[in-house]
């Protein structure tokens, strides 16, 4: 197996940095990495580029400048130009992320165009944030817990990111409300034993996400688990066999300290 960096930059606009999980991935040529999200809380945001390596090679994934980078919000008719802050690295300048706009990227390297189109799903919050204690295989386990109100008729996909002290966690959690439309929700976020201790403080950032981020970021989930399944490459939802993801996002975040 190959090993690519994944750039997890649906808590970009939180912490102020880059949260890179390390994903097993099938073998590939060489291909291009375009990750990037809009949300509603706030910009600037973020689109990063990065074209993978062989499997022979180093696990340096080389960053791709100079792109040209426009995001059009085609509800209010807003072209954003992203400018290149250091190597493949790109940010917003006007964007303002709104519920039920339908985002659409294009990125061009080398005159060859690669576009995705995420629309922005309706919010839903969480009710509060709270811990539970479990054993696991004889450890305590401190485990954070999300509560919420699942909408009634209506697909919702969500996408959790846990912060402790303000450090991202290793893993991140994808689930539909296939089995739970409509319920009142309350979902454990399984982590290393012992990794909350007294006094932490710990952030869920819940992202209500359309169904194609859905699908990445479930397939990332099963990739860094102890699945025995031989890992897949996420499928992403950017055109002209690019990997990544482009997705808008509706999130709410709730901190308690344990």
């Amino acid at each position: 197996m190959k090993t690519i960096f994944i750039a997890i930059s649906t808590i970009i606009f939180l912490t102020g940095c880059t949260k890179t999980i390390d994903v097993q991935l099938r073998s590939v040529p060489p291909q291009i990495v375009i990750q990037g999200n809009i949300t509603n809380a706030g910009g600037p945001y973020y689109i990063t580029i990065n074209q993978t390596v062989p499997f022979d090679a180093q696990n340096t994934y080389p960053p791709i400048s100079n792109a040209q980078v426009i995001v059009l919000d085609s509800n209010d008719n807003v072209l954003d130009k992203f400018t290149e802050t250091t190597p493949g690295n790109y940010i917003s300048h006007n964007l303002i992320g709104q519920v039920g706009h339908t985002y659409k990227l294009s990125v061009i390297i080398d005159g060859k165009e690669y576009t995705a189109s995420s629309t922005m799903p309706k919010h839903v919050a969480m009710t509060f944030l709270s811990f539970s204690r479990q054993k696991i295989f004889n450890e305590t386990r401190n485990l954070p817990q999300v509560n919420f109100q699942d909408p009634p008729d209506v697909t919702n996909y969500y996408v959790f990111t846990v912060l402790v002290n303000n450090v991202p966690y290793k893993a991140f959690y994808a689930m539909d409300d296939r089995l739970s439309d409509g319920k009142f929700i309350r979902k454990e976020l399984y982590m290393d034993s012992a990794y909350i201790q007294a006094r932490d403080n710990v952030t869920v950032i819940m992202a209500n996400v359309d169904k194609n981020i859905y699908n990445y970021f479930y397939v990332l989930q099963s990739n860094s688990g102890n699945s025995t399944v031989t890992p897949s490459n996420p499928p992403s939802n950017i055109s002209n066999n690019a990997l990544g993801y482009f997705g808008a996002e509706s999130v709410d975040i709730k901190s308690e300290v344990f």
